[in-house]
């Protein structure tokens, strides 16, 4: 028991520690910027902001710090150093992937280069080449022990794959989609990272007499590091904080941004351990750490697009109904909330009179007075709320629909005022106002800055 509560003491401190390290706080500056950019998307479109990224920052770092603990202490009680799992050579790859596309921001595809290269180093390279092994960032290379970096990396998806089950759903932000086939549907966009705080080991070897700190049982560590110890020499291990990050993005088309999630993190729950059995199967039998390292980036892959193949080809959840208006979500704190609206209702009247699309709806709500009688159907069963209007501010203080023709500027007006009254239609089909996912193209500043070239010189 002495010796738990020693250990514990040390952990908790170190941990502590881990929140106020600078890398911490550049993983959570880029947690930041990506919550900023995702409230930009729906201040454009909405007017406002659906999601605060204040409350998504407080979130996020709090399961990350859950995270972070639970992987930490499984890390420590394996016996894990930084010098086996190579994290050092892990983030810079992971931040070079981050610039390529945002869902790269994962150490299953950063930890899978870097296995990579330690196998193509010391079964290639430097059998050809002995004289690289002489290079400091070489040999700290050649120093990774595979199976301990392929375990770090299901540990952090299987916290992963817990963190989205938990809270994968939060903060989903709504957005119109135009599809490929020129329909314009709603959607969810799933955009998640938290900043995971983590303590990890450090081992020198040092002589038997210099030794201090707790003495750990013998049967630990469970994965034995590459160090070899001499006569009179023995392996000292320090603990000390580290930092990591994971990611989540997801599109949510034909289901709820709740059960994406629980699909998600059932499948990379799966991945995680199959990752883990093999991870530690190679540390008894070398030969599955080549298959390890393909599963990780590979297997994630697979994962992602089988994914995503079952959402999008299945019939859309959120599209223009006939008749009435459907709702994507009701935003809390809301008129349409405190109305006790809920996310897909159909509106099929207003003050009694029938709505045929969200012009019709928006039309005839600005049309009234003070209260708004909504009538519609929940689950196949009929409803009315009472509606309290608010007083419109900002842009749309006097405004008025101008003509069905004034699309775009109409359009925005029904976004915005659905989005202050407190809910989210489902979009037109032919709505002209809509985002298009596009490929992520890793040359595009490049290419750009090559055009400005060219044009500066014709000129």
């Amino acid at each position: 028991m002495q010796l738990f509560l020693e250990i514990s003491q040390i952990f908790v401190t170190t941990f502590m520690i881990a929140l106020v390290m600078p890398i911490f706080w550049i993983v959570l500056f880029l947690v930041y910027l990506q919550y900023r950019r995702q409230a930009a998307t729906e201040e454009k479109l909405f007017g406002r902001s659906i999601n605060r990224v204040g409350k998504q920052m407080i979130t996020s770092v709090g399961l990350g710090m859950v995270g972070g603990f639970g992987a930490s202490a499984i890390l420590v009680f394996m016996g894990l150093s930084l010098e086996q799992i190579g994290l050092y050579f892990i983030w810079p790859v992971a931040l070079l992937l981050l610039l390529i596309n945002p869902r790269y921001l994962c150490f299953s595809y950063a930890g899978g280069i870097v296995a990579s290269m330690v196998l193509l180093f010391r079964y290639a390279f430097l059998p050809l080449f002995p004289a690289l092994s002489e290079n400091v960032v070489i040999e700290s290379l050649m120093r990774i022990h595979i199976p301990a970096l392929l375990v770090l990396i299901g540990l952090l998806h299987l916290a992963e794959a817990l963190l989205i089950y938990f809270g994968g759903h939060w903060g989903s932000s709504p957005i119109y989609l135009k599809r490929d086939n020129g329909e314009v549907v709603g959607a969810f966009s799933l955009q998640r990272f938290w900043p995971l705080p983590l303590v990890a080991l450090l081992v020198t070897v040092v002589a038997e007499p210099e030794i201090v700190g707790v003495n750990m049982p013998g049967w630990w560590p469970i994965l034995q590091p590459a160090f070899e110890p001499g006569v009179g020499e023995s392996l000292q291990f320090m603990i000390v904080p580290v930092a990591a990050g994971l990611g989540y993005g997801d599109m949510v088309l034909s289901s709820t941004p709740r059960e994406r999630t629980a699909f998600s993190a059932k499948w990379l729950a799966l991945y995680s351990m199959a990752l883990l059995f093999v991870a530690v199967g190679a540390e008894y039998f070398p030969p599955l750490v080549l298959p390890g390292v393909v599963f990780a980036p590979l297997g994630h892959e697979l994962l992602i697009l089988y994914g995503k193949n079952k959402e999008e080809n299945r019939p859309p959840r959120y599209r223009q109904s006939s008749p009435g208006v459907t709702v994507m979500m009701v935003l809390p704190n809301s008129p349409a909330y405190d109305a006790g609206l809920c996310h897909d209702d159909i509106i099929l009247k207003v003050n009694g009179e029938p709505v045929a699309d969200n012009w019709e709806l928006l039309e005839k709500i600005e049309a009234s007075y003070f209260m708004v009688l909504l009538d519609g159907s929940r689950n196949d069963q009929p409803f009315s709320v009472i509606l309290k209007k608010q007083t419109q501010e900002g842009e749309y203080a006097n405004g008025t629909f101008q003509s069905r023709q004034d699309s775009v500027r109409s359009h925005y007006f029904i976004l915005h005022r659905s989005a202050a009254l407190g809910f989210i239609p489902v979009p037109a089909s032919d709505s002209p106002v809509y985002l298009e996912m596009r490929k992520p193209d890793p040359l595009g500043r490049l290419k750009r800055l090559r055009k400005k070239e060219k044009k500066f010189k014709v000129s």
